[in-house]
C-alpha cells in the first residue's frame, strides 16, 4: 500500500510539473494578471508553437496522455484546430521498445514457443503496444504484443485525472464545461478498450462476418488466431498490400486510384450505414491494396459501434447534409445529443447556412471542407458533440483525406449520395416520410369524423342541462305558487280567528308569517 501511494504521488507531481506552466499561460490569455486584467492576443503562430512544445510534453508523460493528445486531436470542440492537428502526428511520433520487454507477455499468455519463428524487429509500433512477423503453423501471421506495464500506468493516472477533473471544470470556461465533462467520462472507456486485445478480435471477426455475409468481395479484414491471442497478445493473418496513399506504386501494379478511392468510401459506408460496426481509425498506415486490388484493413483497436437508434440518426444526418436541409440537420443534431433542444434554432440555423452558402460557393462541396468548417464552429459555439459523433467526423476527415491523394476529384459527399441511392436509404426516407405524412392525415381524418359525434355529445349535454335547469324552476315556481297559496289561506284564517278570539289570532298571524318568508326566500332563488 505504502509503495502504491508513493508511486502515486511521484506520477503525480510528475504530471503537474509538466502541465502547470501551461496552464498558467492559458488562464493569462484569459486574464492578463490570471485573477484580473484584459484578455491577451495570441496570434496563430503563439499558439503552434505552444501546441508544439505540448506535444512534446504529452511524448514525455507516456501513453496515457499521448492518448489524450489523440483523442483531443478528434475534440476541436474543445481545443483550437490548430492544436488538433498538431496532435495527430503523436501516434506516429511514439518510439518503439526492446523486444526483450515483450518477452514475458508472449511467454506468459501464449506462450513464446507456439510460433514457428519470430522477428525480433518490430514493423510498427504505438503507445500502446509494438507488432511484429511471425510464422505460425506454417501461416504467415503479425503479432500485436501490449507494452510491458502500460496498463498499472494507466490505470495509476486515470485515478489522478479524475482527481484533477473537478479544477480543471473549475478552471475552464463555462462554454467548455459540458465538452470537457464529456471526454472525461468517455476517455476511461476509450483507453480501457483498447488494452484489451480480446475486445479487438471480437470486433474484428464481426466486421469480418459482416463483410462476407454481404459477398463483399473488395475488402479484407485479416483473420485472427483465438489459439495464439490474450487480452495481451493478438494474432492475426498477415496480409500483404501496398500502401493507400502509394498512388505511384499502386499504377505500376495496374491497380486504378480512383477504383481504389470508390472501394474505400463504399467499404466505410457499409460499415457504418449498413453494418453499424466500423473501423475507426483511417489513416493511410491501416489501409492497403493487396494484388487482387481488395482493399486491406489493419488495427482496430478504435473501432466502435453505433447503436440503431445512432445509426438511424447518422443516416439521416447524411441525408440532410447531400440535400442542404438545414432543419433537418438541426434536428438530427438534436437527436444524436449534439444540441440541446432547447438551443435557439434560429440562431444554429444561421450559421449552418452561413456554412452551406460557403460551401455552396465552390465548385466542389467536399467533406473536409465541411469538417473544417464544422470544427471552426464547434470551438466558435457552445456545442454538446457526443464522442461517437466526434469520431464519425474524425473518420470521415481522415478517409477523405486519404481519398483525395487517390482522386484529386473525389467528391465526398456525391460519393455518399450515390450510396445512399443505391443501398435504398433515400428510397426508405422518403417511404417514412410518407408514413409519417399519411400517419399525420389518418389521424386528422379520424379526429375530423369524430367530431360530429363529440358536437352531438356536446349538445345533448347541454340540452340536458338546460332541461333540468327549466325542470329545477317550474320545481321552484310550483313550491313559491304554493307558499304563496299558503300564505294567503292562513292570512284569511288569521283574519277569521281574530274575530273571534285574540290568541288563536296571535298562532295564524305567526304561521302566515312563515309562509310569507318561504315565499319570499323561494322567489329570491329563481330570480337568480
Amino acid at each position: 500500500m505504502l509503495t502504491l501511494m508513493i508511486r502515486f504521488s511521484l506520477r503525480l507531481f510528475r504530471i503537474l510539473g509538466h502541465l502547470v506552466p501551461f496552464v498558467i499561460l492559458f488562464l493569462r490569455d484569459r486574464r492578463r494578471f490570471l485573477l484580473f486584467g484584459r484578455p491577451r492576443s495570441i496570434s496563430r503562430e503563439t499558439h503552434a508553437q505552444r501546441a508544439r512544445r505540448l506535444r512534446d510534453v504529452m511524448l514525455d508523460l507516456g501513453p496515457t496522455f499521448v492518448k489524450i493528445g489523440q483523442v483531443l486531436s478528434t475534440r476541436p470542440d474543445i481545443v483550437p484546430q490548430v492544436y488538433a492537428e498538431e496532435f495527430v502526428t503523436l501516434q506516429d511520433a511514439v518510439p518503439t521498445g526492446p523486444y526483450r520487454e515483450m518477452i514475458p507477455a508472449l511467454a506468459d499468455d501464449v506462450g513464446y514457443h507456439s510460433y514457428d519463428d519470430f522477428d525480433p524487429e518490430p514493423i510498427a509500433g504505438g503507445s500502446l503496444a509494438q507488432v511484429y512477423r511471425a510464422t505460425y503453423q506454417g501461416d504467415q501471421v503479425v503479432v500485436k504484443v501490449r507494452r510491458p506495464g502500460v496498463k498499472d500506468l494507466i490505470e495509476t493516472d486515470l485515478r489522478i485525472i479524475r482527481r484533477l477533473i473537478p479544477l480543471a471544470m473549475l478552471l475552464a470556461p463555462e462554454r467548455l464545461q459540458f465538452s470537457l465533462r464529456n471526454m472525461a467520462d468517455d476517455f476511461e472507456r476509450i483507453i480501457l478498450e483498447e488494452l484489451d486485445f480480446e475486445r479487438e478480435a471480437r470486433m474484428m471477426a464481426e466486421i469480418r462476418s459482416n463483410f462476407e455475409r454481404d459477398g463483399n468481395e473488395t475488402v479484407v479484414i485479416p483473420r485472427v488466431y483465438q489459439d495464439v491471442s490474450s487480452e495481451r497478445v493478438l494474432t492475426m493473418a498477415y496480409v500483404e498490400g501496398t500502401k493507400v496513399t502509394d498512388v505511384d506504386e499502386l499504377e505500376s501494379e495496374d491497380h486504378d486510384p480512383k477504383q481504389v478511392a470508390e472501394d474505400v468510401a463504399n467499404a466505410y459506408f457499409t460499415m457504418g450505414l449498413e453494418h453499424g460496426v466500423y473501423h475507426g481509425d483511417p489513416h493511410p498506415g491501416n489501409l492497403a491494396v493487396d494484388d487482387d486490388g481488395r482493399i486491406v484493413f489493419y488495427d482496430f483497436g478504435m473501432s466502435s459501434r453505433f447503436t440503431p437508434a445512432m445509426q438511424n440518426s447518422v443516416v439521416n444526418l447524411y441525408l440532410a447534409a447531400v440535400n442542404r436541409n438545414v432543419d433537418g440537420i438541426i434536428d438530427e443534431l438534436i437527436a444524436l445529443g449534439a444540441l440541446d433542444p432547447d438551443a435557439d434554432r434560429a440562431a444554429v440555423g444561421h450559421v449552418l447556412e452561413l456554412v452551406i452558402e460557403d460551401l455552396e460557393g465552390s465548385e466542389t462541396v467536399d467533406w473536409q471542407q465541411i469538417i473544417s468548417e464544422v470544427t471552426g464552429m464547434l470551438h466558435e459555439f457552445p456545442f454538446r458533440i457526443p464522442p461517437d459523433i466526434m469520431l464519425v467526423l474524425r473518420v470521415g476527415s481522415i478517409s477523405e483525406g486519404v481519398l483525395r491523394q487517390l482522386d484529386p476529384e473525389f467528391d465526398f459527399l456525391a460519393a455518399a449520395q450515390t450510396f445512399l441511392r443505391e443501398h435504398g436509404f433515400m428510397e426508405r426516407a422518403a417511404r417514412m416520410k410518407l408514413e409519417e405524412i399519411r400517419g399525420e392525415l389518418e389521424a386528422s381524418l379520424w379526429a375530423l369524423l369524430r367530431l360530429p359525434t363529440k358536437l352531438e355529445r356536446e349538445l345533448e349535454a347541454r340540452a340536458e342541462e338546460r332541461t333540468r335547469a327549466t325542470a329545477r324552476t317550474q320545481q321552484q315556481d310550483s313550491r313559491s305558487l304554493g307558499y304563496a297559496l299558503l300564505a294567503a289561506a292562513s292570512l284569511i284564517g288569521t283574519a277569521l280567528l281574530a274575530a273571534a278570539d285574540l290568541t288563536y289570532s296571535l298562532v295564524g298571524l305567526g304561521v302566515t308569517l312563515v309562509f310569507i318568508i318561504l315565499f319570499l326566500t323561494s322567489s329570491d332563488r329563481l330570480t337568480r
